[in-house]
């Protein structure tokens, strides 16, 4: 566990902490030409490609049959079963607060105006795998897709080398009624959801968290698809004062280093007392389970000020409040995907089960994205409704706005709704 002495800048301990997570070069590329190639030859490249990179070989139709998925959910323990079924619960409650309503207004001139609120057709859901097994993130995507009212949910997911996807994705996706399944993973899975292919549907929108490859083939075909945010390695930021519990700050900063390549965890120690009996708590703790803590740095903030100031900096994905008072802070928090007030708010719960979504934007995209949402799979079309009196009060300003801007024809057009028939506006 490193150590960062405060510099007085947090711009440049937010520097020092990005460097943790360079990117790979080498990922554009690759990730240019698996687009390329299942743009041009569709299923073979998707079944190439993942032959080639996960050594699972596809059949011609790799859909995974509905049969198969709700195997998979009576296989999984009792105790899993209902496990999924509490956190499906509080996660679909969550967005369903958060779903959007249609609304409708009358103007001072009389017109209507509003919004309808219209899901997408088809949502692609990447969920990861590959070893692990990642039920958490079928939940955070399929929900919040099916509280928006998509009508076809497609979920792609890594094979498994004995074929479909994790087990516990199928008995994530057969719990929520999910019946289009693919097991392909990386940049052909979003490549085939984008572009479409004789077998994965055509998508509207892409969601749900990945790689860097998977990353980047999101951010090379956004614009053909609509995509939720470019997420990175995961991240938390901790802050915490004097009188925290030094072996539960630990397993939060572990926790994030669970995630694998490229992850962080950062604790900015008010005051500087923490962070030599959480390095401490840190290295036994890491021993016991097995986890390096390379990405894990504390940095000694002065005061409370100096943490805020690093919050708003760097944009954590995840902050942690270990503070006395923590709820009362709240407000202050400018930019973080998600903030757990008090000690016992650990991310893991967020992680799988208290509701709120996991998919949350990293790298500092905290300062303009948000969580993966209901907004994400809807879109919202204008209404406009003018009787002949609202036409007649707004006509005279439109015509004089758009004679400014020499649009002659939008002139005409608003003139022509308040001259009787026959007469000449």
């Amino acid at each position: 566990m490193r150590a960062i002495a405060w510099p007085g800048d947090a711009a440049r301990v937010v520097a020092e902490l990005r460097a943790l997570a360079p990117p790979s070069g080498a990922v554009r590329e690759a990730v240019a030409a698996i687009v390329a190639d299942v743009r041009e030859r569709g299923d073979a490249a998707v079944r190439e490609w993942t032959g080639r990179l996960d050594a699972v070989e596809l059949p011609g139709d790799y859909a995974l049959p509905p049969g198969e998925l709700q195997a998979a959910h009576v296989a999984a323990s009792p105790a899993l079963r209902a496990a999924l079924e509490l956190a499906a619960a509080n996660i679909r409650a969550y967005h369903e607060h958060e779903a959007p309503r249609p609304w409708r207004a009358t103007l001072a001139q009389g017109q209507v105006v509003g919004q309808e609120v219209v899901p997408v057709a088809t949502a692609g859901l990447y969920v990861p795998g590959g070893l692990a097994d990642y039920p958490s993130s079928a939940l955070m995507t399929v929900l919040p897709a099916q509280v928006a009212g998509v009508e076809r949910v497609v979920v792609c997911s890594p094979p498994r080398a004995g074929g479909g996807v994790a087990p516990g994705v199928a008995a994530a996706c057969a719990l929520l009624g999910v019946e289009h399944v693919y097991p392909v993973g990386g940049a052909q899975a979003v490549a085939a959801m984008a572009l479409g292919t004789g077998v994965v549907p055509r998508c509207d929108v892409i969601a749900g968290p990945g790689n860097a490859y998977v990353t980047e083939a999101k951010r090379q075909l956004v614009g053909e698809v609509g995509i939720d945010g470019l997420a990175g390695p995961s991240e938390v930021l901790v802050v915490a004062a004097a009188g925290a519990d030094p072996e539960s700050l630990a397993a939060d900063l572990l926790a994030q280093a669970e995630h694998g390549a490229g992850a962080m965890a950062c604790l900015a120690d008010v005051g500087g007392t923490l962070s030599e009996p959480v390095r401490a708590a840190v290295e036994r703790l890491g021993a016991e389970l097995g986890l390096g803590h390379e990405q894990l740095v504390a940095v000694s903030c002065p005061d409370l000020d100096a943490a805020l100031e690093l919050c708003a900096a760097f944009a954590p994905e995840h902050l942690e409040l270990h503070l006395d008072d923590a709820a009362a802070l709240v407000p202050r928090v400018r930019n973080a995907g998600a903030v757990f007030v008090g000690p016992n708010a650990a991310t893991a719960f967020a992680d799988y089960a208290a509701g709120s979504n996991h998919v949350l934007p990293t790298g500092g995209a905290a300062r303009f994205g948000q969580g993966l949402s209901v907004a994400h799979f809807q879109r919202r079309v204008a209404v406009v409704e003018l009787d002949d009196a609202a036409a007649a009060a707004l006509a005279g300003a439109v015509a004089t706005i758009a004679e400014e801007e020499g649009l002659r024809a939008h002139a005409r057009s608003a003139a022509l709704r308040t001259a009787r028939p026959g007469e000449q506006p």
